[in-house]
């Protein structure tokens, strides 16, 4: 047993204090861990109907997800400002070339962003897909998007076959087989 000295009770306050700070601390940090545990690859069985989604795109054209009926849409999320967003574009854009004659649509929505800032990123990075900004986050919200860049993948029915949160290299295997293969459906 420990002899009760100041020093020792002063360590022993301190320790009750960090783990005190610890469970403090636990309901802020522990949303943030799960949803980052939920990165990656998620495949739902059954599918379930997609929300709707209908936005202007910086192209002017109004974007209605009901449209494209028989065709595989691919949904990203992402923001200007979101660095891993931006850098998975380049593989979008690959995909979309890729597939873009065979039924795959690819539609990017610019959360939280004003219009000019979406049309001036797009133009620089020479994106040939929809830009649609979501400046008041709505869209995102009723996709229930939690983080960026979160991409949901539609098969040709308009339900969510996958979502990949995080960036992700969509141009190479798995994600472009598992593409090609809704496209197949």
């Amino acid at each position: 047993m420990m002899k009760r000295t100041p020093e020792n009770a002063a360590r022993t306050d301190r320790r009750r204090r960090r783990i005190l700070l610890a469970m403090a601390a636990l309901p802020v940090l522990a949303p943030a861990a799960a949803r980052a545990d939920r990165r990656g690859l998620h495949r739902f069985e059954p599918r379930p109907p997609a929300p709707a989604l209908r936005l202007a795109g910086t192209d002017g054209a109004l974007h209605d997800r009901t449209a494209l009926a028989g065709r595989v849409l691919i949904l990203n999320f992402w923001s200007v400002w979101c660095r891993p967003c931006r850098e998975e574009m380049p593989a979008l854009q690959a995909l979309h070339g890729r597939f873009g004659n065979s039924g795959l649509a690819l539609w990017g929505v610019a959360v939280g962003d004003e219009p000019d800032q979406v049309a001036e990123l797009g133009a620089a990075r020479g994106l040939a897909f929809p830009l649609l900004p979501d400046p008041d986050r709505q869209v995102a919200e009723d996709w229930d998007v939690a983080v960026l860049p979160t991409t949901d993948v539609l098969d040709k029915r308009g339900r969510v076959a996958f979502r990949v949160i995080g960036d992700a290299p969509w141009d190479a295997p798995p994600l472009s087989d598992h593409v090609a293969a809704l496209l197949r459906e």
